[in-house]
């Protein structure tokens, strides 16, 4: 029991470091299925990047806002490009209730501004914006944005505010830096001079826009000065319009922008002089907008049978945790409660030890009192009343004095520090000696057939007090003339047969002779005591505990 506490804290730190394996552990799983997910999204493999990413979006127990936000910045831009702009504003709304002040919220807000532009929510569009603005400081993704909020009021009809937004920025040393941006910009603006009837302006930006792109390679770029150029010659080239709109609508194919091929059709189906040409491109556009909002809608419950999986999976996770934290919790209060039951035996215990030591002081106070104290006196009145010079006299004296000097060796014997181990044998016999007198004969057998070396110190010792006790009592009422203790070795037990010729007690007044202590230190070592006797016919004591 003295070990306890030192049992507490070493499960508690095994506890501790068992979190801490769990949490390492987490990390690791988390960064595989981070890395999977990024490696998926750049192969353009998006339905199995949304899984890695949802699934480490599920498994993040972080502190940091940034690791729990970061997969689900993915899940959104994936969902942007299946066109599930529903999912991408539930998304984000989700990864900005996580933090306010994170370092992908600039992202989050502008692909929430992406999905209420597609969504035609032109103005919660241009407050995203305006918030994915303000959250970042990158001078190149503020041209991106402004950028985005020029091309919403290029939708809006308002082209004077397009000019108002996007002009500035051709002054700026970044933008003139990433020849990519810039040519989206001076698209727009000339797309927004065409619709202000400023063709000069309109043509020189646009055409501009579409070198720039065919001269850096990336042919989805392209789409955008395509169409803008093939809606400047609607009105006067239609020829040139279909031109440009024919090579829109290959490229869109080629690159896979089911949108994009829409406008370009929708172009070619305004342009057509001929019905069967007209037919034709209609045909094209109902079929591919039918498959368009097929594939979207297919996609769209796909993502939502992943969340819903994934939900159900966090479901469950939450409910583990649950049960893990319970058990935890109950580990803890075991521990707490255990740790108050040990100091409550401990002082228990401290609490008997002294009760023990103030009756065996007790009880040496009355036998130096009764049987010392007397005699003491008695020699002293004697010396002081009679001649000394007389021999009987003195005889009488050193008997006296022989007689105290025995008895008080006695009850040193009996009460002081009791010898254990090997030599215990030696130190229950000198026990029994010390009872032995003219009036009284102790018999004891088996005692050296115990191997008393390999029995626990503290039984030796709660042994040596209970026969005490019981030679104590046997003396003190008893009045017996023959006492027998018998030791026997029965399998994993001892037994000690105490019996004695005295006048013996009533069995219900067993303990109103100072056996109460005898019992609580039998059962102390978790041994068992019974006690038989019967007035005039003696006293029988059957001890037996554990090796």
């Amino acid at each position: 029991m003295k070990h306890f506490p030192f049992l507490f804290l070493f499960l508690l730190f095994i506890s501790c470091d068992n979190f801490k394996n769990n949490l390492l552990n987490n990390k690791d799983e988390y960064e595989t299925l981070k890395k999977k997910g990024y490696d998926k999204f750049m192969a353009e493999d998006y339905d199995s990047s949304y899984f890695y990413f949802d699934q480490a979006r599920i498994i993040c127990n972080s502190n940091n806002p940034n690791d729990r936000i970061y997969p689900m910045l993915f899940l959104a831009d994936i969902q942007k490009i299946k066109s599930d702009f529903n999912g991408v504003e539930e998304t984000v709304t989700e990864a900005l209730k996580i933090s306010e002040n994170s370092n992908f919220n600039s992202n989050l807000y502008n692909l929430l501004g992406i999905s209420y532009e597609e969504k035609l929510d032109y103005d919660k569009a241009i407050k995203n914006y305006r918030l994915s603005l303000k959250n970042t400081s990158s001078e190149k993704y503020k041209i991106i944005i402004k950028n985005n909020i020029g091309v919403i009021y290029l939708k809006k009809g308002n082209y004077s505010k397009t000019i108002q937004i996007l002009e500035p920025l051709l002054k700026l040393d970044t933008l003139k830096k990433h020849r990519e941006d810039y040519a989206r910009v001076i698209d727009n603006l000339g797309f927004a001079y065409f619709n202000l009837k400023q063709k000069k302006k309109a043509y020189f930006y646009i055409s501009k826009s579409l070198n720039i792109r065919d001269s850096i390679g990336d042919e989805y770029e392209k789409l955008a000065p395509l169409m803008h150029l093939s809606r400047f010659f609607m009105d006067s080239i239609p020829s040139e319009s279909n031109k440009f709109a024919t090579n829109a609508y290959e490229i869109a194919t080629k690159v896979n922008s089911p949108d994009d091929r829409l406008e370009a059709l929708d172009i070619l189906i305004r342009n057509s002089s001929e019905t069967r040409q007209f037919k034709k491109y209609y045909d094209k556009f109902s079929s591919l907008k039918d498959s368009i909002e097929f594939i979207r809608q297919t996609t769209k419950n796909q993502f939502a049978n992943i969340k819903y999986n994934s939900d159900k999976a966090i479901k469950e996770k939450e409910k583990e945790r649950v049960q893990k934290e319970r058990l935890g919790i109950s580990l803890i209060l075991f521990m707490i409660i255990s740790t108050l039951i040990f100091f409550l035996i401990r002082s228990k215990n401290k609490r008997e030890k002294l009760k023990i030591a103030y009756t065996t002081e007790t009880r040496i106070s009355k036998r130096l009192h009764d049987e010392l104290a007397n005699d003491v006196f008695n020699t002293i009145t004697f010396i002081d009343t009679q001649d000394l010079q007389n021999p009987n006299n003195k005889e009488t004296i050193l008997q006296d004095l022989d007689a105290i000097y025995d008895k008080a060796r006695n009850i040193s014997k009996q009460t002081s520090e009791i010898t254990t181990g090997k030599a215990f044998a030696e130190t229950l016999n000198q026990l029994f000696i010390s009872y032995t007198s003219e009036h009284v004969n102790v018999m004891v057998q088996g005692l050296t057939s115990i191997d008393w070396e390999n029995i626990n110190e503290n039984k030796q010792i709660e042994i040596y007090r209970v026969l005490n006790e019981l030679l104590v009592n046997m003396k003190k009422h008893s009045k017996a003339n023959l006492v027998l203790i018998r030791f026997e070795s029965v399998f994993k037990n001892i037994q000690i047969k105490y019996s004695d010729n005295g006048k013996g007690f009533e069995k219900e007044k067993v303990f109103k002779n100072g056996l109460l202590n005898v019992e609580n230190r039998i059962l102390s070592i978790k041994g068992k005591i019974t006690f038989d006797s019967e007035i005039n016919k003696g006293v029988k004591v059957n001890i037996e505990f554990p090796k």
